[in-house]
């Protein structure tokens, strides 16, 4: 929102700070908050940062903070911290970091993998990063990060505070917003506030909110006293490696008895400046900067004194000062219990940094490395699905799931980095976007071989990955020995929830083909030369899939056209030259489906209308390419680069001529316009291939009749330009503009006549979505990746699609930030044009429709002969599972098995960790993560809009029985009933207490989600035998299944195996990761009835511990019980752990006590007879 939308609504938020004062009397507390920025990428790889400081910045702050207790510091990114813990530190280091946790002298905050970018990130890759930190974060010390730094972004998203809060944040602070609306702010005091992010979840959601002033997150280098930087002793990083003799460039001057009051006199007096903009006399002053703290030691060695002395002036200076983390601040300021200010659903986008600084130029920048990411998210969404269907009920075939979970994880790092605010913001040096690409592709490629595996098991055929194709992976396969195979087989995965009708296209080297089913049947299809190689063709099939589900094909050559598959015919357009229109009459043609008729002008080769059947509304609609021609030279002006864009001039035609083909077919008619930069140019720099689809309209087809797909060829570009498209209608929006945060939630982009800059300033971010109404229609566009756009006239809208840019500023020449990008992208938008009520309950299904494709795994057949005449034998018949449908207003935003082996019992999880149980603990591959998005926001659709009740049970019955479902947080790490986020006073609302997340979990397995709601789920499911695994009495690799036998079977396991099962559940007081497979493995039963288990855990009481306390009663008579105790209780829990699912089914079948009641009984009457130390030890510990 930029600033001059701000100022009116800000001055309703001045009447909100009454009554004015809150500073109190006595000296401004001063927190300083140490820090390092540590950027994952940007200029230096992470393994050139790892080397030249990042592994010294934890070695030396966990060696000083250890030295001196009142020192702090705070970590935030934990890729960084994550390489030092698992290939640097040494034991007693982290043993060390333990303790400063358990103490509060080192505090992570935030706690992602990476500081996310706001802008061009979508909401399912920022939950991915900040769901990895924090599993890191719980699973190793317990800890739960409950306040965010995200002071590096560049301009803030209103669905970040919304997300943070979700995962159980008590305080949010940013830094990065528009120059003169900071100024504004600081001089009203309004820095702080109570950000409600989504209008929908409203104060639901609310979160306190931070803005750094104009400082930022840096210590204030300038000294009057000293040429050199202040504040920053251990000086400047330098790279590749630390230098032999530990002198840095740019080192402070140290702190001395001749200098410390000049010190102490700089600090106070920006302290001062600082308090003036705040309510409070607590001031936040972060210390450090980017890559700092290097050399702790000399850092805090120069600290330490200046606070003493000035603690010493206290009264002087009116000033105090305290080493601090996040909790500290924050915790002083709730404690004041004052009222705040209420800011509602707006964000902070874009970001100026001053008039001729406007960070708009990111949201395009790098738009291969844009789409690879995008892709490898939807990719790894896909897999992670296909994996937890792959192994529950049972799994079907040879996999290894720890092989299989580690080809996931892979990618989750990957995807996770690449959210980082200088990676997908296209912002890094070239080595760095290589090493990001490199990752993902490297992950891509593990999860295709994971992909591949699970179809091999399910229909034993040999599906061979291939590296990623960095524009075009929806389909992929290895060539054969021959340029033309006998054949192809396809397998097509839905990852969507729903019933999907879509088109998919393969590559083929044949004209004429039969195209059958699992079952044999043939398929509608249609086939057309292919436009990416000239000796192949294009295979459209029709394909309806249900939701994570497979439909799968074989492609095999024929002597004559089969029926269901038709040829395409082709009409080509003369190259007409660019020209201004003409009012004389149009010869104009049309393509037409159930949903569109989509004209073309034959004298220009251009888009001329699109009639829209809904409303019987003909909008005038053109499209082109243009390009803004900008500034390289800093002596003549204001630059574009990575960051920044600045046109000083409006945009013009990048082309004079273009030609025009209509590819008409049954399934689908496509138009492949060739934009030349030159009349007599050979080959064209520009292309649209807009696709219309020939299904009638359906309850499962209407997302695919309702878009208009458009796929753009850009580049490679001439030097200091920016590629725009332009679709220029007779919709009256008056350059009004809506665009989305994140995937998330719409924002109102209103034109604004700004004095610098106007045209970068009114460009905005789309990360997914887009669009421009008047009272009759509303044209949405649909991203691939993200883009920067803008309505720059009165029914424009205008994408910027690519970039290409040098510029000689010192700083960009020095880290290679130019931009110099010769590439060529393809970009991909769907339009949807209508009356607002039917675009309203498409835009969102759609685009969930764009962003996770069906994935196609080929395989070409190596078997030859004489080809077949009309059908293909029957596929083998796939191991099919029930389909998973959710409602059309609810999205699963993911199902997966994260591996994570941390107790959801917090105080268990503690104990865990107490006895160091978890380190060996192996990845429990049992508990499966779920997650349910509701798409709409509050009133938006009259149907879709309401709150949606599902039975979880009833839609996941094809993963098995489920036997308890359990509400989280939204990164997984808190149970729901026990979240308790603090309250914050507003004018709007009184409100006292923490802030319990509502849980609307009813009975059993049935949830009820709101609006705009995002729910966290654990789901624990009860597996079945293998068939193979039943027969054979026998477990196999990768068998995770439990069994079920009788008493009888029970009775017959090997007599050791009750010795053995004490034996672990006493190991698991040692080490942990047992799984349920261990405690009796290799015999036939693995799950013992309550009453077997009842009887040896009674004959481990009998017999030893009854006989320990009896040996007891003249020495340790309650120490003895209390040791017998811990230990039965140990047995009892991991049995309950164990056999959870019998205390919801047996159990009550049975008529039985549960497992902890049981084992309490046992303990009492055997162990004391009268049982009444067991009921004490009972009511205290049996939870």
């Amino acid at each position: 929102m930029g600033p001059q939308r701000w100022l009116p609504l800000f001055g309703q938020l001045l009447l909100l700070l009454q009554p004015p004062g809150s500073q109190a009397d006595g000296p401004i507390q001063v927190f300083v908050v140490p820090h390092s920025h540590m950027d994952v990428g940007w200029v230096y790889t992470v393994q050139e940062s790892m080397l030249a400081y990042a592994a010294n910045v934890y070695t030396s702050v966990v060696a000083e903070l250890i030295r001196r207790p009142q020192r702090r510091f705070i970590a935030v990114e934990q890729e960084f911290f994550r390489l030092w813990w698992d290939s640097i530190a040494s034991e007693e280091q982290k043993r060390q970091v333990h303790q400063l946790l358990n103490t509060g002298r080192l505090e992570f905050v935030l706690g992602g993998q990476v500081m996310h970018d706001e802008a061009v990130t979508h909401l399912d890759d920022q939950i991915l990063q900040l769901t990895e930190g924090h599993g890191f974060l719980y699973e190793t010390f317990g800890i739960r990060p409950q306040f965010s730094w995200h002071v590096d972004p560049f301009g803030a998203s209103a669905t970040t505070p919304t997300l943070f809060a979700l995962a159980g944040f008590n305080a949010h602070l940013i830094s990065r917003i528009d120059y003169d609306l900071k100024d504004a702010m600081q001089e009203a005091q309004g820095l702080q506030f109570v950000w409600r992010g989504s209008k929908s979840l409203s104060a639901q959601q609310q979160i306190f909110t931070h803005i750094m002033d104009q400082f930022g997150y840096c210590t204030p280098s300038h000294l009057s006293f000293s040429s050199r930087s202040g504040f920053y002793w251990n000086g400047v990083a330098v790279f590749p490696e630390p230098p032999p003799d530990g002198v840095y460039p740019n080192m402070s001057e140290p702190v001395t008895p001749a200098n410390i009051d000049l010190y102490a006199k700089e600090l106070v007096a920006n302290v001062k400046q600082r308090a003036a903009w705040f309510r409070t006399p607590y001031v936040l002053w972060p210390w450090g900067c980017d890559k700092q703290f290097f050399n702790a030691s000399v850092q805090f060695s120069n600290m330490d004194p200046l606070l003493d002395h000035i603690n010493s002036l206290s009264q002087e200076l009116g000033v105090s000062v305290q080493y601090a983390t996040l909790s500290d601040y924050f915790r002083t300021l709730h404690a004041l219990n004052i009222s705040w200010p209420v800011y509602n659903h707006h964000d902070f986008l874009p970001y100026s940094s001053e008039p001729s600084a406007t960070w708009t130029g990111f949201y395009t920048s790098r738009s291969v490395l844009k789409g690879m990411a995008r892709r490898a998210s939807a990719l790894l969404y896909a897999g992670e699905s296909m994996f937890t269907r792959y192994l529950w009920p049972v799994p079907h075939g040879t996999l290894d799931p720890a092989w299989a979970l580690q080809q996931l994880q892979q990618l989750r790092w990957a995807v996770s980095e690449v959210q980082h605010h200088d990676a997908i913001t296209g912002t890094e040096s070239p080595k760095v976007r290589d090493m990001y690409m490199e990752h993902l592709a490297a992950g891509m490629l593990g999860v295709r071989k994971l992909m591949s595996s699970i179809a091999l098991d399910r229909l034993q055929l040999t599906v061979v990955a291939r590296a990623a194709d960095t524009e075009h992976p929806e389909m992929w396969s290895e060539p054969g020995g021959s340029p033309r195979p006998a054949g192809y087989s396809a397998s097509v995965y839905n990852p969507l929830a729903w019933t999907v009708t879509t088109i998919i296209t393969l590559t083929v080297h044949y004209p004429r083909v039969s195209i059958t089913d699992e079952m044999g049947r043939p398929v509608p299809a249609q086939i057309q030369n292919s436009t990416k190689d000239l000796s192949a063709y294009d295979l459209l099939i029709l394909s309806i899939i249900p939701g994570l589900s497979y439909r799968h094909y074989r492609v095999m050559p024929t002597l004559e056209a089969q029926e269901a598959t038709t040829m395409t015919s082709t009409l080509r357009f003369k190259r007409k030259l660019r020209r201004h229109s003409s009012p004389q009459r149009r010869r104009l043609v049309s393509v037409v489906n159930d949903c569109y008729a989509v004209l073309f002008d034959q004298d220009t080769n251009l888009m001329h209308s699109i009639w829209e059947r809904q409303s019987n509304r003909t909008v005038h609609m053109t499209q082109e390419f243009l390009e803004y021609h900008v500034n390289g030279d800093v002596k003549r002006g204001p630059i574009s680069d990575n960051y920044l864009f600045t046109a000083n001039k409006t945009a013009v035609p990048a082309w004079k001529a273009v030609e025009m083909e209509i590819v008409r077919g049954k399934l689908t008619t496509e138009i492949r316009q060739y934009f030349y930069r030159s009349a007599a140019a050979r080959a064209h720099t520009f292309e649209i291939h807009s696709r219309l689809a020939h299904v009638p309209p359906g309850p499962d087809r209407e997302l695919l009749c309702h878009r208009i797909e458009q796929q753009y060829r850009v580049g490679p570009l001439e030097l200091n330009r920016e590629a725009i498209l332009r679709t220029s209608s007779d919709i009256n929006n008056q350059k009004l503009l809506y665009s989305d945060n994140n995937g998330y939630q719409m924002q109102r982009r209103p034109h604004q006549a700004f004095v610098n800059n106007i045209i970068a300033r009114n460009y905005f971010p789309m990360v997914q979505s887009a669009f421009i109404e008047d009272s009759k229609s509303r044209l949405v566009l649909l991203s691939d990746r993200a883009h920067g756009i803008s309505s720059q006239g009165n029914g424009q809208v205008e994408v910027m699609l690519h970039r290409r840019l040098w510029n000689n500023l010192a700083w960009n020449l020095n880290y290679n930030l130019t931009l110099n990008d010769t590439s060529i992208v393809y970009p991909v938008l769907w339009l949807l044009l209508g009356p607002h009520s039917v675009t309203t309950a498409l835009r969102p299904r759609i685009a969930l429709a764009l962003q996770h494709r069906p994935v196609v795994l080929v395989r070409e057949l190596a078997n030859r002969g004489v080809p077949i005449p009309r059908s293909a034998p029957k596929l083998p018949g796939p191991l099919e599972q029930e389909a998973v449908t959710l409602p059309p207003n609810l999205h699963l935003q993911i199902l997966s098995i994260p591996g994570w082996n941390y107790s959801t019992v917090h105080a268990r999880h503690m104990h865990n960790l107490q006895k160091g149980h978890q380190r060996e603990a192996q990845a429990d591959l049992h508990r499966v993560l779920l997650r349910l998005h509701h798409l709409y926001e509050v009133g938006e659709d009259p149907a879709l809009s309401r709150p949606v009740t599902v039975d979880l049970e009833a839609i996941l019955r094809g993963l098995g029985p489920v036997v308890v479902v359990k509400e989280r947080s939204l990164t997984g790490t808190w149970d729901a009933h026990s979240l308790q986020r603090w309250r914050w006073r507003t004018k709007t609302g009184h409100q006292r207490g923490p802030f319990t997340s509502p849980s609307r979990l009813k009975k059993g397995s049935t949830v009820t989600v709101h609006p705009k709601e995002i729910r966290t789920f654990f789901i624990d499911f009860q597996q079945q035998a293998r068939p193979e695994a039943a027969r054979e009495g026998t477990s196999t690799k990768g068998n995770l299944s439990k069994g079920t036998g009788s008493r009888e079977d029970a009775k017959r396991v090997d007599e050791t195996c009750g010795k053995s099962l004490w034996d672990l559940l006493k190991q698991r007081e040692k080490e942990s990761g047992l799984s349920s497979e261990e405690l009796c493995s290799g015999h036939t039963v693995l799950l013992l009835s309550v009453e077997t288990l009842s009887e040896v855990v009674t004959a481990q009481l009998m017999n030893q511990a009854r006989a320990d306390v009896l040996d007891s009663l003249n020495n340790n008579l309650l120490q003895t019980p209390h040791q017998a105790w811990n230990s039965h209780q140990t047995a009892i829990v991991t049995t309950g752990d164990i056999l959870m699912y019998m205390d919801r089914v047996h159990v009550q079948q049975k008529n039985l006590e549960n497992v902890c009641n049981l084992g309490l009984v046992i303990f009492g009457d055997k162990l004391f007879v009268m049982g009444v130390l067991g009921v004490v030890f009972g009511k205290r510990y049996c939870i």
